[in-house]
């Protein structure tokens, strides 16, 4: 099954910071196209058109209605689904995904809604677990326990794995108190463009297991599914954000892992059949399953109204993203029990084919025996009758002679084979 990653674009209001500037409104949202206007009001420019275009006014809760909540259902059904805001810094990103406790972000919702979904379905046995890293100047930092801090990332048959601290979660409350726990270790700063700027790419992620409930009996195969829940770190210019020492060398990294995954989008965008760079960042490593692999992906652009050339580039970022095609496909595990029954089969059905085989090895070499008794024959009779003709002349005026020919004795446990028989199928004519 092949499924677009689906891209909007979410404009936030003006904040205090562009007021106080007298920043204008240089975008203009009308039926899911961005316009670029001047200080009038009139369109020039740049126009994007994207199947949702989320205005000023719109409220998370519909942004995750219609781009979030069908992966978080897809999730449980077996489906890896990764969910992420891209964008300049200050654009509203992590509000969006983590929001508020008056208005709740993206992360807050999924889990909410994920619960909700496993309570309604009766004859599944469901277990949730989540981990939470963070990827803070390309070195990768498990945020539920600070004292790892350069974990590792593994290749496995089911794709890449960070090795984080995994907690098992009984309730969404759970869920929501380690993601506040994890919040609270997460590396941030202040700038000119934002007070509590993010000055790491965070991955919050929930791996979902789930088989067919019935009683008194072992299932054999379990669903197996990850959801990753992405707030990215913001494009900056030092010249704006005024970052130096240590701010400066973090938007370095920040710029860095986003211009890879800028490359990677570009590069699997193009559709060719060519080197895509996963590995250059720790970033795109992590989101290679998602971008281009078996995953259902949606990625939310935040955009600030009063910048152009930022949100130019962010827009140019989503366009090229919305053409790149996933394969999503349920990933089935099977148990141990299962296994072992498919592997018996299996070995069950080579011992029958190996039998077979060494019957069709006896039966070749007896019927090789006889074919080399006929031979015999066969050439021994041929030389007689040669002999005969090549006398023939010396016979012509004596009598005839009645010649008797004593016939080859066969060897008596090699018995001659029966002559095999052939079944020719009726052949009907219309």
């Amino acid at each position: 099954m092949s499924d677009n990653i689906k891209v909007v674009v979410k404009v936030r209001p003006l904040i205090s910071r562009e007021l106080e500037d007298k920043l204008f409104h240089q975008w203009r949202v009308k039926n899911n196209t961005l316009y670029q206007i001047d200080q009038n009001g009139r369109d020039c420019g740049y126009s994007f058109t994207f199947d949702k275009v989320y205005d000023q006014n719109t409220e998370t809760t519909d942004v995750y209605n219609d781009i979030a909540k069908p992966i978080v259902e897809a999730a449980t059904a077996g489906f890896n689904g990764t969910i992420f805001a891209y964008g300049q810094t200050s654009s509203g990103k992590t509000y969006t995904m983590t929001g508020t406790k008056e208005s709740p972000g993206i992360i807050p919702l999924a889990v909410i809604n994920l619960f909700d979904i496993i309570k309604n379905i009766p004859d599944r046995d469901f277990l949730v677990s989540i981990s939470y890293v963070e990827i803070y100047n390309e070195t990768l930092i498990d945020l539920l326990n600070t004292e790892r801090k350069n974990i590792k990332i593994h290749d496995t048959l089911q794709g890449v794995k960070v090795d984080a601290t995994v907690k098992v979660t009984t309730s969404p409350e759970e869920v929501l108190q380690f993601m506040q726990e994890g919040q609270a270790n997460r590396q941030t700063g202040s700038t000119n463009m934002n007070e509590e700027s993010s000055r790491s790419h965070s991955i919050f992620q929930i791996k979902i297991e789930s088989r067919e409930h019935i009683e008194g009996e072992e299932v054999g195969c379990l669903n197996v599914s990850h959801l990753n829940l992405v707030d990215l770190a913001g494009s900056e210019r030092s010249g704006q954000t005024g970052a130096t020492g240590i701010r400066f060398k973090e938007g370095t990294h920040i710029n860095k892992s986003l211009s890879s995954l800028a490359l990677v989008i570009m590069q699997l965008s193009e559709g060719q059949n060519k080197h895509v760079n996963y590995r250059d960042s720790k970033l795109t490593r992590i989101l290679q399953n998602s971008l281009g692999g078996n995953a259902k992906t949606s990625i939310i652009c935040a955009i600030t109204p009063a910048a152009l050339e930022e949100t130019i580039s962010t827009l140019q970022f989503a366009n090229r993203a919305k053409a790149i095609r996933n394969n999503p496909e349920v990933n089935v595990v099977a148990t141990d029990t299962k296994m072992i029954e498919s592997l018996t089969k299996q070995l069950s059905s080579l011992k029958t084919e190996l039998e077979n085989k060494k019957n069709v090895e006896q039966d070749n070499h007896k019927l090789q025996k006889h074919i080399s008794v006929l031979q015999r024959f066969l050439s021994g009779f041929g030389q007689q009758t040669s002999v005969d003709i090549m006398n023939g002349n010396r016979r012509k005026n004596q009598q005839m002679r009645r010649a008797t020919i004593s016939t080859p004795h066969l060897i008596q446990d090699e018995p001659m084979p029966n002559a095999p028989r052939f079944c020719t199928p009726s052949l009907k004519y219309k």
